[in-house]
């Protein structure tokens, strides 16, 4: 249950029902009611009843989860100072490699990121040192997130609106994983994004977050307290160590992690 709403509540289930229908119209995108914003436990609320409908439309089980704005270039795209979390539904989950067809999405971005995968549970609802979250994890990946922002206005935009609309999660692309043993850690690793071969940015891993073990520990307490824990073999998408990018049809993009195995994907 989360705390302070109630996922009966009727509103919660108007609101969740509205930009599942929005999605399917492929509507831009609207921001809470004035009296909603701040809200985050209705947002969550809203997040939760949202991906319940998608689940039951077969998307699939949640197979991991995202965290957003971790980065402080990312907050300052998006005017939001604090991370947002959101679910990776299994029929959303993609490998390298992967072709993705811009026309199925309103406005497709790409964010280049580290993904972990848990091996022990989380129980603690309260934030674990990073060293202690490193040694749950089972592997690492150099990883996509692909979200739409169903062409928000960004001037407008506001953190409870963008957790109800699943922080804008519609899938990862995952690189081949690599086991946690023998990396040490995750922090002081460089991340090089290309185009169609040509370099387009870059990165640090500590840039999200000063490190994406904390990004980790942060969610896995933020997760007991909605009642949903992290399970062993779920992914979790630590955030952007690169700005969202927005790619044109027949763009090729490769992201390369120091000490991972590199992740393709291409538009068409």
């Amino acid at each position: 249950m989360i705390v302070g709403v109630l996922v009966a509540d009727a509103t919660v289930e108007n609101m969740a029902r509205d930009i599942a229908e929005a999605h399917r119209a492929r509507a831009r995108f609207v921001p809470m009611t004035a009296d909603r914003i701040g809200d985050l436990d209705f947002a969550y609320a809203v997040q939760d009843r949202l991906v319940s409908h998608w689940r039951n439309a077969g998307e699939g089980e949640i197979i991991g989860w995202k965290v957003g704005l971790t980065s402080a270039r990312m907050q300052a795209m998006t005017g939001i100072s604090q991370p947002a979390a959101g679910a990776i539904l299994a029929r959303r989950e993609h490998a390298s490699g992967a072709v993705l067809r811009k026309s199925d999405f309103i406005h497709l971005g790409l964010e280049a990121e580290i993904a972990v995968r848990v091996g022990e549970p989380f129980p603690e609802d309260k934030e674990i040192e990073p060293a202690e979250a490193f040694n749950r994890l089972e592997s690492v990946s150099a990883a996509f997130e692909i979200v739409d922002d169903r062409n928000a206005d960004y001037v407008r935009l506001d953190a409870a609106s963008l957790i109800a609309d699943n922080s804008w999660n519609l899938g990862v692309v995952l690189g081949r994983p690599t086991l946690t043993r023998g990396l040490g850690g995750l922090a002081g690793r460089r991340g090089v994004l290309t185009v169609n071969g040509e370099l387009r940015d870059q990165g640090m891993s500590e840039d999200a977050g000063g490190d994406p073990l904390k990004i980790v520990a942060w969610l896995a307490a933020h997760l007991v307290r909605r009642g949903q824990p992290l399970q062993p073999g779920q992914w979790i998408m630590t955030g952007s160590i690169i700005t969202t990018k927005f790619p044109a049809t027949g763009d090729r993009y490769h992201f390369a992690v120091g000490g991972l195995e590199p992740v393709e994907a291409r538009i068409t």
